[in-house]
């Protein structure tokens, strides 16, 4: 889908947040959405409170422009990688309970440190790195089920992309995810789409959106 406009106006405020946690762990299996989101949600219920909120997953090293990430058992994670919760900003200050609490997601230890907001970057390009959906689903169908649930939301697009195809462990269920990336997206619906996301499960790090530097980087975006 690739339709050409103009873009709209802006939007100087967002009503959610992401905050950052330094954290020490070495390694995570790359399946851990889900047990680091119980781990998470254990210390601090509220999360569940808002479908919005969002915990997103830990990523170790990435190539080309970001989109790609390792797909071995094991994510290797650096002293630079963040815990970061994406929650509404009146809860800030209720997020710093998590600061020196030590969770274990499947047998490796999580020790969270201090934590920074980081508000969001108004950029035209936006990625979710896992959007969940229906996998028997057409790519057109899904994207025409994004542009239909966006609309709904006052989000209007007209460039998007399907990406990378992946799946995720969550409640003993396999779940099938595909990347997403929105392009050319006016101020105003460039916050916007970060305030609200894509389809469910923000709480395991799904339709969580990210700003992305730029949309030449599609011709590494689709991959076997």
């Amino acid at each position: 889908m690739w339709e050409e406009e103009e873009q709209v106006q802006l939007n100087d405020t967002s009503k959610m947040i992401d905050v950052t946690f330094r954290i020490d762990c070495k390694t995570l299996p790359y399946d851990h959405a889900y047990a680091l989101s119980n781990e998470i949600t254990k210390n601090m219920p509220w999360l569940l409170e808002d479908n919005l909120t969002g915990i997103h997953t830990l990523h170790g090293p990435e190539s080309g422009n970001g989109w790609v990430r390792s797909e071995k058992e094991e994510i290797f994670l650096s002293k630079r990688t963040r815990l970061v919760l994406r929650i509404p900003r009146v809860d800030i200050e209720k997020a710093k309970e998590l600061e020196n609490v030590s969770v274990n997601v499947l047998g490796n230890t999580i020790k969270i440190g201090k934590s920074n907001t980081k508000a969001f970057l108004v950029v035209r390009d936006l990625i979710s790195r896992f959007v969940l959906c229906d996998k028997n689903e057409t790519e057109e169908d899904f994207l025409l089920g994004v542009k239909k649930e966006l609309f709904s939301h006052g989000v209007m697009i007209k460039k998007a992309i399907c990406g990378k195809e992946k799946s995720f462990t969550i409640n003993g269920k396999n779940r099938f995810t595909r990347s997403l990336m929105i392009a050319d997206l006016s101020k105003e619906s460039s916050v916007l789409l970060q305030d609200t996301g894509v389809g469910s499960g923000r709480i395991f790090g799904c339709g969580i959106f990210l700003p992305h530097k730029s949309i030449d980087a599609v011709s590494g975006f689709k991959e076997d």
